[in-house]
Formats: structure tokens, C-alpha cells, sequence
């Protein structure tokens, strides 16, 4: 299960996140993409909660990474052998936009409209 930091605000993560250790699953793994927005602004700003402290609260093995980005971490984090009837959560720190000038930590783009313009454009950054 892939998460926003910012849709953890909503009800419906937290019904989940206290129904997966009651049911004892284990095979199950959230990973959070920590990049700091929301639609409504910075995530902090619309709602400041501590996810780590959150998620263990509700019973669960929390893992945290240093790069959302870096794929070997993921990995790492995802094969790790678990804790006995717990489900991972893994908080993997991102950049929104990384490597797209006009996207990067711009709120703007949290939901903006790709056009074939601003995909080509973004592709050609991607690229150098």
C-alpha cells in the first residue's frame, strides 16, 4: 500500500492502520512517500501529526529510510525479516517534482495538469 504523507490526515489510513495489527498481518507493508505537501499546502501546516510515533502507536514495525528515491534502500527496507505478527510501515523521505526544475517542491505542480508541452519538456530535463 502506497501512501501520501498529507492523505494520512484522512480517517480511512487510520481505520486500516489499526485493523491490520488486530488481524495480525504480517505480510502486509505501507510505505509513505514523505514529501512534505498536500493540496491544501505544506503538510505540516494543514496538519501536523508525528507519523512515526502515530504508526508505532497503532501497533506497527516502522522502518525508517534516509532517500525515498534511492531504490536499493527500498529494497532493503521491503526484505528485511520482519517483526512476528506485525505489518511495516516504511516512511521514505521524497522530493515532489525531483529533477523537474519548474516542478520541484512547487506546491503548483502537488496537482498540476501535464500537457504533451510540459511532459516534453519535463522528459528533456529528466534526461540531462
Amino acid at each position: 500500500m502506497l501512501l501520501g504523507d498529507g492523505e494520512c490526515n484522512e480517517g480511512s489510513v487510520w481505520e486500516a492502520a489499526m485493523s491490520a495489527p488486530h488481524f495480525k498481518l504480517s505480510n502486509l507493508t505501507a510505505i509513505i512517500d514523505l514529501n512534505l505537501m498536500q493540496s491544501d499546502g505544506n503538510a505540516s501546516d494543514v496538519l501536523d501529526i508525528q507519523l512515526e510515533k502515530m504508526w508505532e502507536g497503532f501497533g506497527w514495525e516502522v522502518v525508517k529510510i534516509e532517500d525515498g528515491h534511492n531504490i536499493a534502500q527500498l529494497l532493503y527496507a521491503l526484505t528485511q525479516p520482519r517483526q512476528e505478527e506485525k505489518p511495516r510501515v516504511i516512511i521514505a523521505p521524497t522530493i515532489k517534482g525531483k529533477g523537474i526544475s519548474f516542478m520541484e517542491n512547487n506546491p503548483e505542480w502537488h496537482h498540476g495538469l501535464v500537457t504533451k508541452e510540459v511532459f516534453e519538456k519535463a522528459m528533456m530535463e529528466l534526461s540531462n
